[in-house]
């Protein structure tokens, strides 16, 4: 799978790899390097994740390629419920980080046609306190607490561990990545009205093999605020 070196949208991609114990090439291209590198990918529309499956298929955009890993790997839901709801939360991730890509006077980005995936990134890398201090203050009054109290209402009309129920999904990988990078580049504290979200993404961050991978990429400068 060839993805950005960072969390961005394709970890949970990752994860899933990683937890079902299937082997897989993490091809990852620097942002320095992505004005050249996409010309590769030209014919994929020069967007990442792609997907090359068994070297005679290839499968482009994030939600498709997250999608198909988690149907092949058992993490879609044990009925069409739960699959339903897995699939509302991964949009409501996204619609949550274009939210934020729509400040873009508040930050800038040496990226721009992906900041999409990086838009977190770029918010922590805007020297100016003053630029960002919109889009700070309507994400931490208005965004976050709106889709997190939604997420914290879900998680307690499921009546299950996970957020679309009783199975663990790619939603629960989904939340928990946009969680650990939003306090990470945001702010610390953007979890604390929300005990049971902290609860989910602490147990997502304690499954062994996730701890692995982490461990892992973090030695080879690709975790920590790398949002």
């Amino acid at each position: 799978m060839f993805y950005f070196n960072i969390r961005g949208l394709a970890e949970p991609i990752r994860w899933m790899f990683q937890i079902a114990g299937v082997d897989f090439i993490d091809e990852r291209i620097s942002l320095e390097d992505w004005k050249v590198e996409k010309q590769q990918f030209s014919k994929q529309v020069g967007q990442l994740p792609i997907l090359y499956i068994d070297e005679s298929i290839e499968l482009t955009q994030v939600h498709s390629v997250m999608r198909y890993v988690a149907r092949q790997l058992g993490f879609n839901g044990k009925n069409e419920m739960e699959t339903a709801r897995a699939d509302e939360v991964c949009e409501l991730v996204y619609d949550l980080r274009l939210c934020a890509v729509a400040y873009k006077d508040s930050f800038s980005s040496k990226t721009p046609d992906i900041v999409r995936h990086t838009v977190f990134r770029d918010f922590r890398n805007e020297p100016s306190i003053a630029k960002k201090a919109l889009m700070r203050k309507h994400l931490l009054e208005l965004h976050f607490p709106k889709y997190f109290s939604r997420f914290a209402k879900l998680l307690d009309e499921g009546e299950g561990e996970y957020i679309a129920g009783s199975t663990l999904t790619y939603a629960d990988f989904v939340l928990a990545n946009f969680l650990d990078v939003a306090e990470d580049n945001v702010n610390p504290d953007i979890l604390k009205d929300f005990p049971t979200l902290v609860d989910l993404k602490d147990r997502i961050f304690n499954i062994p093999e996730v701890q692995e991978f982490i461990y892992s990429t973090r030695k080879s400068g690709f975790y920590g605020s790398n949002g």
